[in-house]
């Protein structure tokens, strides 16, 4: 047997092998998180102050007409049918909106388990009012595990005037199977223009697939540079 048919056999077994990995992942998605895809239409399961909905879709409000996303005009889920939207405005009498659940995970042997997620965030406000968002994790004891604000200028977060963020994923590793809260909030500066944090996808898993999609490539890749050296 030549090598590169040795280095061909060895990357069918890795890709074979980490593409199971992928599965079981999936399969074991959303184990002790309740509701994380709103596919209930509503916010069962969560606890939520403020203007706080399950919705199938959101007006953008890019008032000042900018080339961004949404391209459509309209926040879409993504991933189902429905996603949470936090809006910043004190129109129904308050003037910060959260959303938090507190969930235990399961252990999983060999890998800590991670929160894996979809947000979004339209800045539908100018600088200086900011209107800033925040994504956290604490334990059960009230330490924190993860804590990310969005366009915050004194965390150096700050956007430009109506800047929006589309859609993004996010992976958050936990350091050892146990009790947690994840939280997001957006807090309105003046109360006037809102803004909108859109949540998604919220998933518990052992590895995010797209990690293991990164080792995947990674290794296919080294052992190409391994065949051709």
């Amino acid at each position: 047997m030549t090598v590169e048919e040795v280095c061909m056999r060895m990357i069918r077994i890795i890709s074979c092998t980490l593409c199971v990995a992928v599965v079981l992942c999936c399969s074991t998605a959303n184990a002790n998180l309740l509701n994380g895809g709103f596919e209930t239409g509503d916010l069962t399961s969560w606890t939520a102050t403020g203007t706080v909905q399950a919705v199938p879709w959101e007006l953008s409000r890019d008032f000042l007409g900018l080339s961004q996303a949404p391209a459509s005009g309209f926040w879409d889920p993504a991933g189902g049918n429905y996603f949470a939207s936090l809006w910043s405005t004190d129109s129904w009498g308050t003037d910060i909106s959260t959303l938090t659940q507190t969930f235990t995970t399961p252990t999983w042997t060999g890998s800590n388990p991670w929160v894996t997620l979809d947000y979004f965030y339209d800045f539908g406000d100018v600088v200086p009012f900011e209107d800033p968002a925040r994504i956290y994790v604490i334990d059960s004891l009230g330490n924190s595990v993860f804590d990310m604000t969005i366009n915050d200028p004194f965390a150096g977060t700050g956007l430009g005037d109506d800047v929006n963020i589309d859609w993004t994923s996010l992976n958050i590793s936990l350091p050892s199977a146990g009790t947690y809260t994840l939280g997001f909030e957006i807090m309105d500066s003046i109360g006037v223009w809102e803004s909108i944090l859109g949540v998604d996808n919220v998933q518990v898993v052992p590895v995010p697939a797209a990690v293991v999609l990164g080792i995947l490539g990674m290794s296919v890749a080294g052992l190409k540079l391994r065949k051709h050296a």
